[in-house]
Parts: C-alpha cells; structure tokens; sequence
C-alpha cells in the first residue's frame, strides 16, 4: 500500500508540474512577438548617441538581407553616421533642408540623412542584426521614432512601423538637456579642431569605415 500511495503521489505531482508549466507557456503576455529595438531607449536634446538597433529573424527557412531605417522627418538630425557591422553594407539617403542645422561638426548643416538601408554583403555574426548610428545632436523633440524596413532573401518585407501591435516601430526618448550643455557643445565647436575633439571628448562615437561596398549619400 505504501508503494501505491507513493506512486500516485509522484504522479499528481509530475501532472500538477506539467499544468503550471503550460499555464506560463498560455498566461497572458508571457508569450509575444519579439520586437526591434534601440539601445539605449533615452538620450537627452542636444546629446550625440551612438544608437544600436536590433532586428529580429521571424521567419524560418529564409534570413534578412536588407534592413532600413528611416529618420523621423519631422526631427531632422544634423549629423548621422552608420558604424561598420560584419557582414553588412550600408547606403545613406540624404535630402535638403530649407534651414540649416547646428550640427556637432559645422553651425550651418543643409543636408541630412533621411535613411540608412544596410544590405547583407556576406556571412555576419549569428542571431538577430545588430546596426549602430552615431548621430547627434539630438533635436528638441519629447520621442524619436524610427520606421525600420525589413527584407528577407524569399522577397517577404516586413515593416515595423506601427504604434502598438506585432510590429511596433521603434522609439528613442529624448530628455532636456542638461543644465549648460548648449555651452559646453559651443566651446567645443569653436575652440578646438574638429578631428581633435573627435576622438577625445568621449560623448561622440568615433565612426569606423562603413564596410565593404558601401556607397556615399544619395538623394531622395
């Protein structure tokens, strides 16, 4: 008797482990659509960050070979530089603004990126894309969003441009500046030599060459 009792009692317990287990699998939210996202989320006004987006691989038997971002056109960004990622090649869109910008570099910025579509150029490192911007300064705007489209080698294009759902658009809040930074970037751009301050002030990424085949800015 007391073997049979132990016996059910295992069983209850393996059947009850079984239960709890699909219930996480089955419980509201546990399981979703994995989303593109940018590190970091937050950046202040008048910063240079350096931002990385992560793309996902949804669908099986097939993988990515082009990625594009698009900038807000609403916020333009003075300055923004693709880094360089194995495996990928980017080009930049520009186009022309009726009012300069105040970039990092110059005070009178008249052409801006308006996208950067990387297309894969051969083997890159495993798992989801990983493509960084540095661009900067950050313009007076509360939210950055960024509509990324993605397309697979089988021609499938998905777009993540949407403000809730499967395929949310990605976003980069933006907070005030800090107490003194309009300043300090003028001291920068007016006392020091562009390529000294480059490398040395620590707030601006030091772009890499943008990889093989990579072409230079065209207009859209």
């Amino acid at each position: 008797m007391a073997s049979t009792h132990g016996g059910g009692r295992r069983r209850r317990i393996v059947a009850a482990t079984a239960v709890t287990a699909a219930g996480l699998l089955l419980w509201p939210g546990t399981a979703h659509a994995v989303d593109v996202t940018t590190n970091p989320t937050e950046a202040r006004q008048g910063d240079a960050v350096r931002l990385e987006f992560t793309v996902p691989e949804e669908r099986a038997g097939t993988k990515t070979n082009q990625i594009e971002v698009r900038l807000p056109a609403d916020a333009p960004i003075a300055e923004v530089y693709p880094m360089s990622v194995n495996g990928w090649a980017p080009r930049i869109s520009s186009r022309t603004l009726d009012k300069p910008l105040a970039g990092i570099h110059s005070s009178g910025v008249t052409t801006v990126t308006t996208a950067v579509t990387w297309v894969r150029v051969g083997a890159s490192d495993p798992g989801p894309a990983r493509l960084a911007l540095s661009m900067g300064p950050m313009p007076q705007a509360e939210r950055l969003t960024f509509e990324v489209v993605q397309t697979y080698a089988d021609g499938t294009v998905v777009r993540w441009a949407d403000a809730a759902g499967a395929h949310r658009a990605p976003a980069l809040t933006l907070l005030p500046a800090a107490p003194g930074a309009a300043g300090r970037r003028e001291r920068r751009r007016c006392g020091r030599p562009a390529a000294r301050w480059w490398g040395s002030c620590g707030r601006w990424p030091v772009p890499r060459p943008r990889g093989p085949g990579c072409s230079r800015r065209s207009s859209r």
